[in-house]
C-alpha cells in the first residue's frame, strides 16, 4: 500500500502576506503571555515589604544607632507558641526592670501583607514574659516582629523572629 503523496498547485508559494501573519501571531501570543505573567505579579505582590520604606531608608542612621545601643543593653529576646499563645520573654542585663515594658508583636508571611496580624502582649507571671492569644492561622513559617518600648514610648528593644505553625 503505498501512501498517498501530498500535491500543491503551482501557484501555492509562501508569500509575504504569509509570513507577516505568522510573524503577527507569534508576537500577538509572545505579548498576551507576557501580559497575563505581567498582571500575574503586580496584583499577587505589592513590592515593598516593609511600609514607608523610604522615609526608612532615609532614618537607616538612626535605626543603626537603636540597634547599637541595644545591643550594648546586653537586650535578649525569645519568642514562641505555647499552647496556642504567642510568648515572648525579654531580658536585658541594663535594665532590670523589664516587666512595665508595651510589647506589641506582627506575625506577617514573607511573601505577603494581607495576612499580618497584630497583637499586643500582656505581662504574664515571671519577669519579662509577654503572652497573648494567637488568632486562628495558616500552617507555615510565619515571622514575628517584636517592637517593646517603655512607659514614655521610647524603643527599648526590637527583633525578628521566624516561627513555624503545624
Amino acid at each position: 500500500m503505498a501512501a498517498a503523496q501530498y500535491r500543491q498547485g503551482p501557484d501555492a508559494k509562501l508569500k509575504g502576506w504569509h509570513v507577516l501573519l505568522i510573524m503577527l501571531g507569534f508576537f500577538g501570543v509572545m505579548f498576551a503571555v507576557n501580559g497575563v505573567f505581567l498582571y500575574s505579579a503586580i496584583t499577587s505582590f505589592p513590592g515593598e515589604d516593609v511600609k514607608k520604606s523610604y522615609v526608612q531608608g532615609l532614618d537607616y542612621n538612626a535605626t543603626l544607632e537603636a540597634r547599637r545601643a541595644q545591643a550594648e543593653a546586653g537586650w535578649t529576646v525569645r519568642a514562641g507558641v505555647e499552647g496556642g499563645r504567642l510568648v515572648v520573654e525579654l531580658a536585658s542585663e541594663a535594665a532590670p526592670n523589664v516587666s512595665t515594658l508595651d510589647v506589641e508583636a506582627t506575625l506577617r508571611r514573607a511573601v505577603t501583607d494581607t495576612d499580618d496580624v497584630v497583637l499586643t502582649l500582656q505581662r504574664a507571671g515571671s519577669t519579662g514574659r509577654y503572652e497573648a492569644e494567637l488568632p486562628a492561622l495558616d500552617s507555615g513559617r510565619w515571622e514575628i516582629l517584636i517592637d517593646a518600648r517603655r512607659a514614655d514610648g521610647t524603643p527599648a528593644a526590637t527583633a525578628r523572629k521566624e516561627i513555624v505553625l503545624r
